[in-house]
């Protein structure tokens, strides 16, 4: 499907349009539920150190919880990787970053696999950076189905939008499709489908979600045998940004981000409850599509003061907390080569702040989500111009 690119917006005209579309889709026929589909060479690699439904379910997914642990066989450190996008496509670099990061191989023919695009909203037609690219959706996609698994394509989109329409209009959905996914699913609202999500408690819940007494967590990720977190990258005018942690909001229910997300936090209030909501969580792999980036006016990129640049990279890591520390590392340093004419509310925070003292990135550290510092990650580079992993790994280690 083909749409022109909307017009800029203001926040509050884009919260009134998700409402009515929300309420146009309730009144229609269309169901916003789950739809089914059709069933080298490692030169310049460089490390560098641096309802009854819903009572409350301690595991995270029928997997095992240490196979799908950050990897660490790198002499004890994570592994972060980033490679360029280059004449060889999408596809090869997509491999060649999971590969570098440790790859999938915990995958067995048979099991199910859940993967997880950012899908913020429909409104991104033809505007990239918004939501994970097509490409890069179906690159991952094919290398899951290689291993014989069930895949399933899906997220809960932005509150007021329903999920199916969003991967429908953005062409994820195609995509994936003819990648290959077994089924495509738009997840529904709590309300609507509440067997569709289970209630987790993970460490520290109580703080933002005691009166709901838990966090809603989408049960097709809960049950999946592994799960693969596919986001875009791009600052976020309250969180500071949009990595992999920010993405598993879409992977919670739409009661459980209204004690979060829809209210006035300052960044370290936002930031702790998504490391919080992340403890609910495990995934195998985690991906960084920064083909496109957004480095101001996130993340709708949508409202008039949006800013991207072409990094042409893939990031990937087991280890969510050193691949955000990495990808915020890029969004500072995109940052430092534009104009930004309209700064949001996230500039003066991105700009004075070094990637591990953010307070997404902080707050992970502190409760165990991942690395601790540049010094435990294992930084791994393929294909980039020698300039731009400099100022990379400067950045990251500061």
């Amino acid at each position: 499907m083909t749409r022109s690119s909307p017009p800029p917006i203001s926040r509050r005209a884009f919260l009134e349009a998700a409402t009515l579309s929300s309420a146009a889709v309730a009144c229609s026929s269309e169901s916003a539920g789950a739809l089914t589909g059709p069933s080298p060479d490692t030169e310049n690699v460089k490390d560098t150190a641096g309802s009854d439904s819903n009572t409350p379910d301690s595991a995270i997914g029928d997997g095992d919880a240490a196979t799908d642990a950050p990897d660490t066989t790198d002499a004890g450190k994570t592994i972060v990787a980033c490679v360029a996008v280059s004449d060889s496509g999408v596809d090869l670099a997509v491999r060649r970053a999971i590969e570098l990061a440790g790859g999938i191989d915990a995958i067995q023919a048979g099991q199910t696999v859940f993967i997880k695009p950012n899908a913020v909203h429909p409104f991104s037609v033809g505007e990239p950076g918004i939501v994970t690219s097509g490409a890069v959706l179906a690159a991952v996609v094919r290398l899951v189905k290689e291993r014989g698994a069930k895949v399933i394509v899906g997220d809960r989109s932005a509150r007021g939008f329903a999920s199916a329409v969003t991967l429908n209009d953005t062409g994820l959905a195609d995509a994936a499709e003819k990648a290959g996914a077994d089924e495509i699913y738009g997840a529904p609202l709590p309300k609507d489908e509440p067997d569709a999500w289970v209630l987790t408690q993970p460490p520290g819940w109580e703080e933002t979600w005691q009166p709901l007494g838990g966090i809603l967590a989408m049960r097709k990720i809960v049950e999946a045998d592994h799960f693969i977190n596919v986001a875009v990258c791009k600052n976020h005018r309250w969180a500071g940004f949009s990595l992999t942690l920010k993405n598993l909001i879409g992977a919670i229910g739409d009661d459980s981000r209204d004690r979060m997300h829809y209210v006035s936090r300052d960044a370290v209030g936002l930031s702790n409850d998504i490391v919080t909501l992340n403890g609910a969580f495990s995934p195998l792999m985690n991906l960084i599509d920064a083909t496109t980036c957004i480095v101001n006016g996130g993340p709708e990129g949508i409202l008039g003061d949006e800013v991207t640049t072409k990094p042409g990279l893939i990031f990937a890591s087991r280890d969510r907390v050193a691949l955000d520390a990495l990808g915020v590392s890029l969004i500072q340093e995109e940052q430092s080569r534009v104009v930004v004419e309209k700064p949001d509310e996230m500039q003066t925070l991105l700009k004075s702040t070094s990637a591990w003292k953010l307070p997404q990135i902080a707050g992970a550290v502190e409760v165990g989500l991942g690395a601790v510092g540049p010094e435990a990650v294992s930084l791994r580079f393929e294909g980039l111009a020698d300039a731009v992993r400099t100022g990379l790994e400067a950045r990251f280690t500061s």
